[in-house]
């Protein structure tokens, strides 16, 4: 594994709070702006991990910290693309591909920004993710904002909505998508979720390599970047999907995988 130094980013210098962590290494690999879930904490552990595989990643904090909205609510979605953009400075050479990786309620956060900020974003990988916007958690209110206004949402957790409007059309996203779900989720129905949305891609024609990879005996917690398991493995693209059978990787074999194809 490779040696890693970390850098602090604050809402002073680059408009946000977080930890860069910079691999020692020259390989021309994307930037990764990592999104934790609804605890509010950074995603140190994954962060580090990914760095020590090669990629400049930025786990960022984006609500409970002075400066920042208090709980998930009313996070305007331009945070993340002030992050994306201090990312992509820092990198060496500046202003290379970046990817989003978000987990739990952090995907949402990861589709949308790779929807409304297509420049940004070369890729966007879901961890446990969800295929619906939700509210605001605790409950009561909107947990995104775009240009000062609330985004659509649902109280209820996917993969079917009660306001069509509040699903994520991860179509708009211009690049592969990664999601990794985890069948005995007891948080949210991860797995179902993440169908829908290789069906929504599928039905929509997109363009690229886009893969699903479930951990049937996994729980949400067990499916971060450096967690384990037995997988079985589904791609989807424009020409449908493909079942490959279980193979043994870890979600950090297939986040490493993913980001290290050519962009």
């Amino acid at each position: 594994m490779l040696a890693v130094e970390t850098r602090p980013f604050t809402l002073g210098t680059e408009g946000v709070i977080g930890t860069l962590y910079l691999p020692q290494a020259n390989d021309p690999f994307p930037g990764v702006l990592l999104i934790g879930g609804s605890d509010g904490r950074e995603p140190q552990f994954s962060a580090k991990r990914l760095a020590q595989e090669g990629f400049a990643t930025l786990s960022l904090a984006y609500f409970g910290r002075p400066g920042l909205p208090p709980s998930l609510r009313d996070v305007p979605l331009e945070y993340f693309e002030t992050a994306l953009r201090a990312l992509g400075q820092a990198l060496s050479p500046p202003h290379g591909p970046l990817v989003v990786l978000g987990t739990s309620r952090g995907s949402e956060a990861a589709f949308l920004a790779g929807i409304h900020f297509p420049d940004l974003v070369s890729a966007v990988v879901g961890m446990v993710p969800g295929n619906v916007v939700l509210c605001s958690w605790p409950p009561g209110g909107p947990a995104w904002t775009l240009h000062g206004k609330p985004l659509p949402y649902v109280s209820r957790f996917g993969p079917t909505a009660d306001d069509p409007e509040a699903e994520i059309p991860v179509e708009k996203i211009r690049g592969p998508v990664l999601l990794i779900s985890a069948g005995a989720d007891q948080v949210w129905p991860s797995t179902p979720m993440a169908r829908a949305m290789i069906s929504r891609l599928k039905a929509h024609g997109h363009p690229y390599a886009d893969l699903h990879v479930d951990f049937p005996h996994a729980g949400h917690g067990g499916e971060s970047v450096g967690g384990g398991g037995r997988s079985n493995v589904s791609s989807a693209s424009s020409d449908g999907t493909r079942p490959n059978g279980a193979d043994g990787s870890s979600p950090l074999t297939r986040v490493v995988e993913f980001l290290r194809r050519p962009r």
